[in-house]
């Protein structure tokens, strides 16, 4: 994955997407499952938006390999590091909390199985690691890609999509230890906003958001699905 690709995407300013607000909504579940103090780590942070939900009550790390990025997340995490998830620069069972999103997509096999070995050698015993991806059956998502192609506008360099099996496969070859405690989906939905554009205020859009509350089953048909594993 190309580092320019990054730097250009990081190097501008984000309206944060209908996808990022169901991404920080679901990961704001698992503060009350942490210990004070524990040690959570995104590889791929990005703004560190997520982290930004962690670093009052535990210390957080996150790694990117674009310095745009990074400069985002300062303000937002402890420890942001210049490094890539294939060599985290850190010993074994680091991390209590080990989890990204739009990362282990930009990767063939088998280098994202790679990562994610990467991942599980620096989490915990007892740990958790989450994992979200682009979703092989979200129709919007995938005519949207096409579309991007065609015209030339599509701006995450390389990228492939997962269905649960395929995710699935991935984590267990990377780990045959690692015990797969949920699949999940987020953002149903068509979205109303991106990361360059929206149709509707923020505001708005969370309250039209919540309705995704009561979809069932949406790793098989939202914009992203994500599993859950425990070490």
């Amino acid at each position: 994955m190309s580092e320019e690709v990054w730097e250009a995407l990081w190097g501008r300013e984000h309206i944060k997407s209908d996808y990022s607000l169901k991404y920080i909504e679901f990961m704001k579940d698992f503060i009350s499952g942490l210990e004070p103090g524990s040690r959570i780590i995104e590889v791929g942070c990005g703004t560190g938006q997520t982290l930004e939900l962690f670093s009052e009550e535990h210390n957080t790390t996150g790694i990117d390999i674009s310095a745009n990025a990074l400069r985002h997340a300062r303000g937002r995490c402890d420890n942001p590091t210049l490094a890539d998830m294939f060599h985290l620069p850190f010993k074994d069972e680091s991390f209590d909390l080990v989890y990204n999103s739009g990362v282990i997509e930009h990767f063939p096999d088998p280098e994202n199985t790679d990562a994610v070995r990467e991942m599980a050698r620096v989490t915990k015993k007892g740990g958790c690691i989450v994992i979200i991806v682009p979703n092989s059956g979200c129709i919007w998502y995938r005519v949207w890609k096409y579309l991007a192609y065609v015209v030339s506008s599509f701006e995450f360099g390389y990228e492939e999509d997962y269905s649960v099996a395929r995710l699935k496969r991935i984590v267990t070859e990377a780990d045959p230890d690692l015990k797969i405690e949920k699949f999940f989906g987020l953002q149903a939905l068509f979205p109303l906003a991106t990361n360059k554009t929206e149709l509707l205020s923020e505001g708005l859009r969370e309250k039209i958001g919540k309705v995704e509350k009561i979809l069932p089953k949406k790793e098989y048909y939202g914009y992203a699905v994500g599993i859950i594993v425990k070490k």
